[in-house]
């Protein structure tokens, strides 16, 4: 299972190429801001990372553990890059431009938010390798919606309603959670132990449907895009 997310993100990585190709690849080199480099730079990074942690296993235990210590300060990095970006695209808005587009912000810090704990758990469940598979799968997952939500907007047809993008990539990435909560060879106590938190994923999945496009987001974004970060 684990070498065969290792492919499947190697998969993400290159439809990444597509994905990012029209606003940003193929506008390198015309003044985007140094955010927009560390994000992607990292993201790739990470990415990378997940590829290569399940090949180097069962045959390279000592070039998995070096790896995995690497991800000690990348996954900070990217969780900060990450944030940093976030802050400064909303920070520059124009106020009337911001109150359109103030439910987006909750795309990459529910993204943040989910990466972040999934790492933390990972961390956490190192010496149980069930669980710390899982956990690091899940680090990649919030990955899939701004790489596959691109794809399917330059590349596929135009939908009726913008929310469709993410009913798709989102409904995609919780049909992977559950699916390593129902792969076999795991305890039912160690299931137990993946399941709370994999929660999480449809939780705020569902939120971006409805409190992100309520009134009441509003005034936390309005906060996050006030605070001195960029």
């Amino acid at each position: 299972m684990f070498r065969g997310a290792a492919y499947s993100y190697f998969g993400l990585l290159v439809l990444a190429g597509f994905a990012f190709w029209p606003l940003y690849l193929s506008r390198l080199g015309t003044g985007i801001d140094p955010y927009t480099h560390w994000h992607a730079f990292l993201a790739v990074c990470w990415c990378t990372l997940l590829i290569a942690q399940p090949l180097l296993l069962p045959k390279h235990r000592q070039a998995h553990r070096r790896l995995g210590a690497v991800s000690y300060m990348l996954a900070p990095a990217f969780a900060i890059a990450s944030l940093l970006l976030a802050h400064a695209r909303f920070h520059a808005m124009e106020e009337t431009k911001f109150q359109q587009d103030a439910a987006n912000l909750f795309l990459p810090l529910s993204a943040i938010c989910l990466f972040a704990i999934s790492y933390a758990l990972a961390l956490y469940y190192r010496h149980t390798m069930p669980l710390h598979a899982r956990f690091m799968v899940l680090t990649g997952l919030p990955m899939i919606d701004p790489v596959l939500g691109r794809v399917l907007f330059f590349y596929g047809p135009s939908f009726p309603h913008p929310l469709l993008y993410q009913a798709i990539t989102f409904g995609l990435t919780d049909v992977v959670v559950l699916g390593l909560l129902l792969w076999p060879s795991m305890p039912n106590r160690l299931r137990t132990a993946y399941a709370a938190p994999a929660l999480l994923f449809p939780v705020l999945h569902l939120g971006w449907f409805t409190f992100a496009q309520s009134r009441g987001w509003l005034p936390f974004a309005s906060w996050f895009r006030s605070l001195p970060l960029t």
